[in-house]
């Protein structure tokens, strides 16, 4: 038995079993967090156009989106990038929705500024109703 090498010692599996068990938590825990707050709980980096797009339209999907003040500042800075890129008769539209949505208000909707902003785009109701209907369709 002298020449022969001492097996290979193999990790044993509940430690395999405990190591994947633990990466699928980590996993659902950020999953849950990212979407609960409906925004990345990291540092959120540059803002490009491009980013705040996909920041802006991920609040937009969610019926009710959650997240704290600094979220909602951030994604008021998000909107202004959003709407520079738009040509102004869609603007006008997209601040409608936004103001419908709460985007600037922490999730509140403005309804006085969406009257206006309906008003001035001469849509044909412009109701309380209407504009909570709105509300409700502006998810994709």
């Amino acid at each position: 038995m002298e020449g022969q090498a001492a097996p290979a010692r193999s990790v044993p599996r509940s430690s395999r079993l405990a190591a994947v068990i633990a990466s699928y938590a980590v996993a659902a825990a950020l999953g849950y967090l990212v979407g609960v707050k409906g925004v990345p709980p990291f540092g959120a980096g540059p803002t490009s156009p491009r980013r705040a797009a996909l920041r802006v339209g991920r609040v937009l999907g969610q019926a009710e989106p959650q997240g704290p003040p600094e979220a909602w500042e951030a994604l008021k800075s998000d909107v202004a990038v959003v709407r520079e890129d738009w040509p102004p008769a869609l603007g006008k539209v997209f601040d409608l929705v936004v103001a419908a949505r709460g985007l600037r208000n922490g999730g509140k909707a403005d309804w006085a500024e969406a009257q206006q902003l309906c008003r001035a785009l001469k849509w044909p109701r412009c109701d309380q109703a209407a504009l909570e209907d709105l509300r409700a369709r502006s998810r994709p």
